[in-house]
Formats: structure tokens, C-alpha cells, sequence
């Protein structure tokens, strides 16, 4: 099913139109009759999100990883000046 509405009453009344997309509905959102933009709800399930990484790599559009989750990496700490300081010293030279 789906619902035609122009913007300026997609404006006025966006959070029944988000529920009726939440619900499933079509959207699609019209500027001076014609169409420009389509609303609908998105898939909420994890195997939704792995059909479609699925088929994108099938597309050739990404590379899917293929070791398991690479380890968390500890920031460097490096001893210098903060920025705000280098700024202050650089400045110092145009005076």
C-alpha cells in the first residue's frame, strides 16, 4: 500500500506519516505534483542487515571482512604542546 502527499502536508502532519511508514506504508512525497522522495520503514532485524550486506558484496560494492573483529587499538600518547598552544606560538612569530 502506499500514500501520495505533497510536502508542504507531509510538513504539517510528518508524525502520522512516519507511523503509517513505521506500519509498512509507502510514502511517497510529492513537490508541485511530482514526486521527489519516497518514505518507508526500515528493516529492524539483524538478518535484514546481513541479506542486504550479502548482496552488496555480491555486487561487487563492498568487501566483506574476512578475519573475526580485529582487537581494540590503545590511543598513542604523545608528549607535545596541545593545539591551542602551537597556535598562540605561531601567532607569536607575526607580531
Amino acid at each position: 500500500m502506499s500514500i501520495v502527499v505533497g510536502a508542504r502536508e507531509l510538513k504539517n502532519r510528518l508524525g502520522s506519516y512516519l507511523r503509517a511508514a513505521r506500519g509498512g506504508t509507502r510514502v511517497i512525497i510529492t513537490e508541485r505534483g511530482r514526486p521527489v522522495a519516497e518514505l518507508h520503514g526500515l528493516a529492524a532485524s539483524a538478518s535484514a542487515l546481513d541479506d542486504r550486506l550479502l548482496r552488496m558484496a555480491a555486487e561487487g560494492l563492498i568487501t566483506l571482512p574476512t578475519s573475526p573483529d580485529l582487537p581494540l587499538r590503545t590511543p598513542l600518547r604523545i608528549a607535545a604542546v596541545t593545539l591551542s598552544e602551537a597556535i598562540v606560538e605561531d601567532r607569536r612569530d607575526r607580531v
